[in-house]
């Protein structure tokens, strides 16, 4: 299975760079073969008007209260006690890594240790530094905590339908949209975590990408490189954007090495910018424990996570789902989800390397790797989350069979549900 899989990923590879060799102009004579090069479709790009904008935000608000409505309703009947106050709701969402963002933004990374040990270096900075802000306004921090991560969301939708919009078109997008929102995780939009501010920013990294606005896109991707490690994507996304805008090989092919530098001088150079949010929180650990890597240690010593080839936490995965001592719970919360997932990303990606703006793939490809390249991976399913071009690419397939979309919207939705109240009931969702 081991050697299936590598051979897939092998081909894949050769193929995607192929066409990007041939995207970024490359080579030459190219045209006998432009049919195996070349995108397969073409989308129609739409423009989104202002009030159509705040129409998504506003409707992205509304869902993130009607989940948190129905956690309410869930916490009730899921209850024995003889009382449902607002403070077990809250304490309800305030669970598994939440607290330790909280915290970061009381206590600071300095101030805040388990054991005398600052093993909180593992959480990347944005959330709590963020949150920070929010709670001189919103004086509660678990309040003010689930009101960043909604607006964060709300954003994101905007960025990330405006995005699609003018890349696939408003139909594709809707759908897109609705997918990612109603994927079985998709709550954790509206949890204590990191998943809507990595959406958001994530989401308009792409936007400036497309929109080739890369000073923008350099200040953005900083932001996205301090909310999670996975940040620094938005270079190489806006690599490949920009080779295959500018197609800077052929200008050297052609003597115009001056207008190159122009380019890399005047555009590429904001890229730059994108890991300095990385180096940001490097520093952070050098400044707290004198280590610009500590938080790996802590990342091996107590969450378990060392880095490994993907295929061997595969191998962890599916052992863990034939395995007779794995109990259900952990089966179906962590095992099944994360495998299946796996496959689905490796097969949308076949599907999408000749239909869709290689920039989407190449994400989705290296977001998939490196999650799947740790050991023990237990937040397999939130991860996928911020794997957006999934949704993108299901979205596409979905617009030309609308039956099929609307059984996988409502089934993706019961599923949603179910894995909120496992969530909410402290299973192994996290």
């Amino acid at each position: 299975m081991t050697v299936i899989v590598n051979a897939v990923i092998v081909v894949f590879l050769i193929a995607w760079f192929v066409r990007f060799g041939y995207q970024s102009g490359i080579g030459h004579g190219e045209e006998k073969i432009k049919f195996l090069l070349a995108e397969k479709r073409e989308y129609i790009s739409e423009k989104v008007d202002k009030q159509e904008l705040m129409k998504i935000f506003v409707l992205a608000l509304l869902l993130r209260v009607a989940v948190y409505v129905a956690s309410f309703v869930m916490l009730g009947i899921f209850s024995e006690e003889t009382s449902l106050s607002f403070g077990t709701f809250l304490e309800a969402w305030n669970k598994w890594d939440s607290p330790h963002y909280i915290n970061l933004a009381k206590e600071g990374y300095a101030g805040y240790t388990e054991n005398g040990q600052h093993i909180f270096l593992v959480f990347f900075p944005l959330f709590p530094w963020l949150l920070r802000l929010v709670h001189l306004v919103i004086r509660d921090w678990q309040i003010a905590a689930l009101v960043l991560s909604s607006c964060a969301y709300a954003v994101g939708a905007c960025f990330f339908y405006l995005l699609l919009s003018g890349e696939y078109g408003k139909s594709i997008a809707k759908k897109a949209l609705v997918l990612i929102s109603v994927y079985p995780f998709a709550f954790f939009f509206g949890g204590i975590m990191t998943e809507s501010l990595f959406f958001c920013t994530m989401s308009a990294g792409f936007y400036f990408i497309r929109k080739h606005n890369w000073a923008a896109t350099g200040l953005i991707g900083l932001l996205c490189s301090l909310c999670r490690v996975q940040g620094i994507l938005l270079l190489g996304v806006a690599g490949v954007e920009f080779f295959v805008y500018y197609k800077p090989f052929k200008m050297l092919k052609e003597k115009e090495a001056v207008r190159l530098l122009k380019l890399i001088f005047t555009k590429a150079v904001f890229l730059l910018l994108i890991p300095v949010g990385n180096i940001i929180y490097f520093f952070l650990n050098y400044k707290v424990e004198g280590d610009f890597f500590r938080f790996s240690v802590y990342q091996k010593e107590h969450w378990y996570h060392t880095t490994t080839y993907f295929t061997n936490s595969l191998s962890e995965i599916y052992e863990y789902i034939v395995s007779d001592n794995t109990q259900n719970t952990m089966r179906f919360c962590i095992w099944l989800p994360e495998m299946i997932l796996f496959v689905l990303a490796v097969v949308l990606l076949i599907y999408a390397l000749r239909r869709h703006p290689l920039k989407y793939t190449a994400y989705l490809f290296v977001y998939t790797m490196v999650n799947y390249s740790v050991t023990f991976l237990i937040s397999g399913g939130r991860y996928m989350l911020c794997a957006f071009p999934l949704f993108v690419i299901m979205g596409e397939i979905l617009d030309r069979h609308p039956k099929i979309y609307n059984l996988v919207v409502v089934f993706s939705s019961m599923l949603c549900g179910i894995y909120m109240a496992g969530f909410l009931s402290w299973k192994q969702i996290l």
